[in-house]
């Protein structure tokens, strides 16, 4: 097995990546790429592990561009700063590892996605987003489209898994 399929491993590189983008955003792009070309140069099967993430990035991407084109995010400058977008492209590819126990039922990812907006407001306290509509409002906003998202998104990416040989 390949260190970047152990749980734990992936995990803590999820969450080490995530703290770059949230607390390092355009000053720390430079580890956040090397982080995530890391994992995709560990990955036994490049091919494979594209077609499984850029659904999902793809997904998660359009919705936080619609979120911020419709007012719910404020990222200042930008619509979708690169930071988030290259957020994107980890989160999918820990979907399976650090989070392959989402797919042994189809509620789990539902009851998971209803938490995941606190995500949103850790990067609004942290200055990476202003929320428009206050905390509560942003994350009854949110809620409901986590719930579907990440239910979607453990779908396609168990669709596409390829077995480890």
């Amino acid at each position: 097995m390949a260190v970047i399929d152990n749980k734990i491993f992936s995990g803590v590189w999820f969450q080490l990546t995530w703290f770059s983008c949230v607390f390092g955003r355009d000053d720390w792009m430079l580890l956040t790429a090397v982080m995530i070309a890391f994992h995709y140069a560990a990955v036994p099967n490049l091919k494979a592990e594209f077609s499984r993430v850029w659904p999902c990035a793809l997904i998660g991407i359009f919705t936080d561009l619609t979120l911020s084109i419709i007012g719910v995010f404020d990222f200042g400058d930008a619509l979708l700063p690169m930071w988030m977008v290259c957020l994107w492209w980890v989160f999918p590819a820990a979907l399976p590892r650090a989070f392959g126990f989402l797919s042994a039922s189809w509620w789990r990812p539902i009851v998971l996605g209803a938490t995941v907006p606190t995500n949103y407001l850790v990067g609004a306290r942290v200055g990476a987003v202003d929320l428009p509509y206050g905390e509560l409002t942003t994350f009854l906003i949110l809620a409901p489209i986590w719930m579907v998202l990440l239910y979607v998104m453990v779908r396609v990416s168990d669709a596409r898994l390829v077995p480890a040989q």
